[in-house]
């Protein structure tokens, strides 16, 4: 029997994605680096936390659909898309790099490129996925093999312990924990596995407005410890930082609770159109973005006037990035099916 598609998950994910692109201009534009007005900074921050909660929500969508997995021969297959995808849209980057940036660019440093996951940017996602997708049937099995519930939080809770306690004061408490602190994507993919396993039910308002008053509390101790000015409002904001896994699981909540299932027919079909592009909108955001924010730059020159420009300027961004992501699924769909056909035939255990 066919599992029933939810949209709600597709909201989850079409969201990060939308998060993601907000997410680039603060880097782009380092709002969050230097000396804004102090009011514009605190909103910044406060925002940061919010859209930085995007790689966080992708893990967590990660361990929910795929706790189940089980180690064989047709699960590795599982990646050839995702690899697809980054193939295309390396090209469609080097050209953008090539005709529209004027990079001197040639054959062999896109092979290179290609090869080291440094033809985009952003490809350092897929450094990281790669690691945890040949993890998974392996985390499954601890985390299923587990007796209870309780048993699977105490799992959670040390990884939180080893990855992400440790920047609760803001700097690395040296304890052993230290040495763990890359592990958050693991806290985070049993934490999406245990969000399957319960699907608790939240109001997504109410939800919401505890986010919000959590996330003023992290900024007004951030102030009080760190002070008003400098280099705090970029550590607080990644997502292994205690405030970004609370923040990324409330998040996550709330959308999976806002009742997209709800939504109108059309609404719905967006999502899911969308949610099925997110890796290659993720991708070829930085072609858009490269283009786009040097431009906006040159035109509003002055960091506390381009906050106001944060949301017709990333909707821009993503935008193009999906109008180039449809055009990628042209090329991605039929190739990854002749490729994985061609496997099929030849390596009879992927049936």
């Amino acid at each position: 029997m066919a599992k029933k598609h939810d949209i709600n998950l597709d909201f989850v994910r079409t969201a990060a994605a939308l998060f993601i692109v907000f997410s680039h201009f603060f880097d782009n534009t380092g709002l969050y680096e230097f000396d804004t007005a102090f009011p514009i900074k605190l909103l910044s921050i406060g925002l940061r936390m919010i859209v930085g909660t995007c790689v966080a929500m992708f893990i967590m969508l990660t361990g929910y659909l795929c706790s189940e997995k089980k180690l064989s021969p047709r699960y590795y297959l599982g990646f050839l898309r995702i690899y697809i995808t980054y193939l295309v849209c390396s090209a469609f980057a080097f050209l953008a790099r090539r005709f529209l940036l004027h990079e001197p660019l040639g054959l062999r440093e896109m092979i290179s490129g290609i090869i080291n996951f440094e033809s985009i940017e952003y490809a350092w996602y897929l450094l990281m996925y790669l690691g945890l997708f040949l993890m998974i049937p392996f985390l499954n099995l601890a985390f299923n093999g587990l007796e209870s519930d309780r048993q699977r939080l105490v799992l959670i809770g040390t990884f939180l312990y080893l990855s992400i306690l440790p920047t609760l004061l803001h700097r690395p408490v040296h304890l052993m924990t230290v040495w763990w602190k890359n592990l958050s994507p693991i806290a985070y993919y049993f934490t999406g596995a245990y969000l399957k396993r319960t699907r608790p039910k939240v109001s997504a308002g109410k939800t919401a407005g505890l986010l919000l008053v959590l996330v003023a509390a992290f900024v007004g101790v951030d102030v009080l410890l760190l002070g008003p000015g400098g280099e705090w409002t970029i550590d607080v904001t990644r997502h292994d930082h205690y405030q970004g896994y609370v923040c990324a699981l409330l998040c996550f909540l709330i959308l999976q609770n806002a009742g997209a299932d709800r939504f109108p027919r059309a609404v719905q079909s967006w999502i899911t159109r969308l949610a099925s592009l997110s890796l290659s909108i993720y991708l070829l955001s930085w072609i858009t973005d490269a283009l786009l924010y040097p431009r906006f730059k040159a035109a509003v020159p002055d960091l506390n006037r381009q906050f106001w420009y944060m949301l017709p300027v990333s909707l821009a961004s993503f935008l193009g990035a999906a109008a180039l992501a449809w055009l990628a699924e042209r090329l991605i769909r039929p190739l990854d099916k002749w490729i994985r056909d061609q496997l099929i035939r030849h390596i009879p255990a992927l049936k």
